[in-house]
């Protein structure tokens, strides 16, 4: 902790840090105010004013007669509604974020190309980015968008930006997807990036999003913590 910072603040920068590192997961319930009292060396009177001002900025919420507990950052997918990123952490009441971590013009791969209806080879943007909430790593988003279709994608600024809203303000609107979620395990950069164990199950979701004109806009893969994302479907029969 960084010398001559406020004792209150420590105590969130604490607790800020245990949910993003894995060791306070969502929804569990945290030390208590003596536990957290005795590791941190602060009175309990401090530890509870870091605990209160932790909850004013939304990461921790109290349960009476019960302690304190994480608060439950899960990005549930709506059933049968076709949301960004931001626009279902924002419906939920959490801060999105965005880290870039790859863009790059290339070649579409065969696979790619038959995904996104291309001739083999066609130029795309491929792109990587980090997803959070609340500070806190949720995905790691791959997408590929034919070139020809975004060519302004190679510099704009995807920084905590929504890919729905920048093709919106270009005349570009996303109507359906075809999407498929699955388990897997963690590779060793996705489990840093997620701050997870090497070979930790993830939910691995992959898409095809359309436009107006059922013409293929993306070609989309989430790698999500399997702790943060939680996906519905309205089934008939």
């Amino acid at each position: 902790m960084t010398a001559g910072e406020p004792a209150v603040d420590r105590v969130k920068k604490r607790i800020r840090e245990g949910i993003v590192n894995g060791r306070f997961p969502s929804g569990s319930r945290l030390p208590s105010e003596r536990q957290f009292a005795v590791e941190t060396g602060l009175s309990r009177m401090t530890v509870r004013a870091g605990f209160q001002a932790a909850s004013d900025d939304g990461l921790i919420v109290p349960s009476p007669q019960r302690g304190w507990y994480v608060r439950d950052l899960v990005l549930r997918e709506p059933p049968s509604r076709l949301q960004s990123f931001t626009e279902m952490a924002h419906e939920l009441g959490f801060h999105p974020s965005s880290q870039l971590l790859d863009r790059r013009e290339r070649p579409a791969t065969l696979e790619e190309a038959r995904r996104l209806h291309l001739a083999p080879t066609t130029p795309v943007v491929a792109i990587r980015r980090l997803r959070g909430m609340d500070g806190r790593p949720v995905t790691v988003e791959d997408l590929v968008i034919p070139l020809a279709i975004a060519p302004w994608l190679v510099t704009a600024d995807l920084t905590d930006a929504s890919l729905y809203e920048l093709f919106s303000t270009h005349g570009i609107e996303f109507t359906y997807s075809r999407y498929t979620v699955q388990a897997q395990n963690a590779d060793e950069t996705l489990a840093t990036l997620l701050n997870l164990p090497t070979s930790a199950a993830i939910l691995v979701a992959t898409e095809i999003a359309y436009g107006k004109d059922t013409t293929p806009l993306l070609s989309g893969t989430n790698h999500y913590r399997g702790d943060a994302y939680q996906f519905t479907a309205d089934l008939t029969r």
